[in-house]
């Protein structure tokens, strides 16, 4: 059971999350730390959609593609672990891999909270770099390689497990 705007025990922050999150389906957090990142709460709860999440942009930037993707969700498009899609970064083709949930704690934190617990799927959305490169490819340009710290599933564990 997730939280609700009308729980007993609500945190202020809850108290300006939850609402929001109510009327849309979903919300984003932007955190502010190196590199930074945000991520979705909600689009499992209303949409079975695994919650996104995604590194080493700045928070207008990233905010704002979570939200692109939130809105296809709710218009019934569906990411898929291991697909790859040219409909959220202007120019650029990126992926989606299933995080690992052991990886949650500490990048998930309201998630954890909102779900009471890690029984959710999440997905991380990568980017490439100019040509076109992912962090596991060898040339992948190295100065990117600490923004976008991978918190994928091992090879071939990329199925959403339910």
């Amino acid at each position: 059971m997730v939280r609700r705007s009308t729980d007993p025990d609500l945190t202020a922050f809850d108290k300006k999350v939850l609402p929001s999150l109510e009327e849309w389906g979903w919300y984003v957090i932007s955190v502010a730390d190196e590199p930074p990142f945000s991520y979705s709460i909600g689009l499992f709860e209303h949409f079975g959609h695994p919650e996104i999440i995604m590194f080493g942009l700045d928070s207008k930037r990233s905010h704002g593609i979570i939200n692109d993707a939130g809105r296809r969700i709710r218009e019934g498009h569906k990411y898929t672990a291991g697909g790859r899609y040219s409909d959220l970064l202007k120019d650029y083709v990126c992926e989606f891999r299933l995080v690992n949930r052991t990886r949650y704690d500490g990048y998930l934190n309201y998630a954890l909270h909102y779900y009471r617990g890690s029984t959710f799927p999440a997905m991380q959305l990568i980017w490439p770099d100019k040509q076109g490169r992912f962090p596991w490819d060898s040339s992948f340009e190295e100065r990117f390689k600490a923004d976008q710290p991978l918190l994928t599933e091992p090879k071939g564990h990329d199925a959403i497990r339910q």
